[in-house]
């Protein structure tokens, strides 16, 4: 399976807590952008079938319909596009049906204005519901909202309200992420002034369990770490990544991946924009161990249940004892040759990655 990446870097404003490869306004270059991938593309001479794409950001949205029709490859079974709410509308949805988005993924964040306001977010939580609307009435039946919990301004029953609030507008995908204070970023500038507190681990670790259940309970299955889906309607993309297939990304700041070579672009505009066809900035090939290290933690990230045979031939070793200890902590469930992780384990996966490599080492 072969998925194609396109970073579109545009936004109306950088959220405090953005850490990605964006730029605020500069409408005037996205043609000269979009002209940019397409050049990028040619030089790369990459001649696979694309079987996924995904235009992701900063805001695909906030670029004009007809300019992301040139990027969308026909013959994808799923397209998708992220959207923030105030650049949705009946027009464009339809305008992007037409381009061949099959899935729309609008970053709705929270049902709560002020936690919207503490988030530095700029759309309302009136305009979420609209925008959902209009991309179901352009015929785009796959909805993902996603949200962050953990801002500034969001208390313990805000979370639970715009969990039950995102539910009512009936998605057909849910994603859920933590506020994660980055370096670079205002949020993280602030933490390090000490003018805001970092996110409490605890309260964390309650709104994902709050995630879990509520979701859990509309019918929802987690099937990755941070997302949940109704039946059949998981986001073939990010499994596609998950699982080590091979994707090509577009764009500034976009990373690919064939066969265990790895290599990203430069995160600067007008560096890019000099000279697509030379946009890389760095790359490596992962030797065999470090790819099945890497196959061991993104599969972990999958939450149906691992094979153990599996996986002790990827890590050369039986990891059968580490992986009973592992459960005897409650990260893990063993259910004969298959082992899941269970929600204290999805909390500390890392943890979980980390003692089930080390223990391995060497093999």
């Amino acid at each position: 399976m072969t998925g194609l990446y396109i970073h579109l870097p545009f936004c109306s404003a950088l959220c405090p807590y953005c850490d990605f490869a964006v730029v605020v306004g500069r409408e005037p270059e996205h043609e000269r952008y979009v002209e940019a991938l397409l050049a990028e593309h040619d030089a790369l001479r990459w001649t696979a079938t694309y079987e996924t794409v995904f235009l992701g950001g900063g805001t695909p949205s906030f670029v004009a319909p007809a300019l992301l029709a040139r990027l969308i490859p026909g013959g994808a079974a799923e397209v998708s596009l992220e959207a923030n709410p105030e650049s949705v509308a009946p027009g464009r949805a339809r305008a992007w049906a037409a381009a061949g988005v099959t899935r729309v993924s609008v970053g709705a964040q929270s049902f709560g204005d002020h936690v919207l306001r503490g988030l530095g977010r700029t759309h309302r939580a009136a305009a979420i519901a609209p925008a959902v609307e209009a991309v179901r009435s352009a015929g785009i039946e796959d909805v993902n909202l996603d949200l962050i919990y953990g801002g500034p301004s969001e208390t313990a029953k805000d979370w639970t309200a715009s969990l039950r609030e995102a539910v009512a507008l009936r998605p057909t995908h849910v994603s859920c992420y933590a506020l994660t204070i980055e370096e670079r970023t205002a949020f993280g500038a602030a933490v390090a002034a000490d003018r805001m507190p970092a996110p409490d681990e605890d309260a964390l670790a309650d709104r994902y369990e709050r995630a879990i259940d509520v979701l859990g309970e509309a019918g929802f299955e987690q099937y990755e770490i941070s997302n949940w889906s109704l039946p059949g309607r998981r986001c073939r993309h990010n499994l596609s990544a998950w699982r080590q297939d091979d994707y090509l990304g577009l764009g500034i700041g976009a990373h690919s991946h064939r066969a265990g070579h790895r290599w990203w672009n430069v995160r600067s505009l007008p560096a890019y924009l000099r000279d697509p066809a030379r946009a890389r900035a760095g790359e490596e090939h992962l030797a065999p161990r470090a790819r099945a290290e890497e196959w061991a933690a993104l599969r972990l990230r999958l939450l149906d249940p691992i094979d153990v045979a599996e996986l002790s031939a990827r890590l050369d070793r039986d990891v059968t004892p580490v992986l009973q200890r592992l459960a005897g902590r409650g990260l893990l469930a063993l259910d004969g040759s298959r082992a899941t992780l269970t929600t204290r384990g999805k909390l500390l996966e890392n943890v979980v990655t980390g003692e089930l490599i080390a223990a391995t080492v060497g093999a």
